[in-house]
């Protein structure tokens, strides 16, 4: 079937509301899902002479599903697309957001209370300080427990008394006690 204007007429005025609505359906806003509609009945045009049978609805049907893929496809890879820029271009300089320098007082106080944690840590039982090394250097509980031969089970428990004596003695440190291997909260 070889469609005419007239015919496509009919066949916009017969499917546009129901490709309008199974765009929004697809949760697409509704001036795009309006852009997507026209998109799509674009395209049938284009492809009128691939229209077999006497129903175009499955036709259309699968040029607004490819529409939509597009779309979303369009969506998901617009975070890779930004502007690409010389790394030695002066004039960049200029506009790169500037990291704020830390503050001296506040990199000290971190560099101590790191510091009297290891100290704690170090007065721990040998093997509470095995799973905080451990743990420490990115291995998850599975992993530890390979590593020391132990269930995980016990790798938890020997975790979570080991931050319950570190948070009882450090209880006065100033903003507070803070587990840099994740939040000792989750053990409770």
């Amino acid at each position: 079937m070889t469609m005419d204007d007239v015919q496509y007429e009919t066949i916009y005025r017969q499917y546009y509301g129901r490709v309008y609505r199974g765009f929004r359906k697809s949760g697409v806003a509704d001036g795009e899902a309006h852009d997507l509609a026209q998109d799509t009945f674009k395209r049938l045009y284009e492809h009128k002479d691939r229209i077999r049978g006497p129903e175009p609805w499955p036709f259309l049907k699968t040029i607004a599903k490819t529409t939509l893929l597009n779309y979303v496809r369009a969506r998901l890879t617009s975070k890779r697309n930004a502007k690409i820029v010389e790394i030695d271009d002066p004039d960049t300089h200029d506009d790169l957001p500037q990291t704020p320098e830390p503050d001296h007082a506040e990199a000290q106080q971190k560099t101590m209370r790191r510091e009297r944690l290891y100290r704690e840590i170090g007065a721990l039982s040998e093997a509470q300080q095995q799973v905080l090394h451990l743990q420490l250097e990115g291995l998850s509980y599975e992993e530890i427990a390979a590593a020391l031969n132990i269930s995980a089970d016990a790798v938890k428990s020997r975790r979570r008394d080991a931050l319950r004596i570190l948070r009882e003695r450090m209880r006065d440190e100033p903003g507070g006690f803070e587990w840099p291997g994740g939040d000792p909260e989750e053990e409770r």
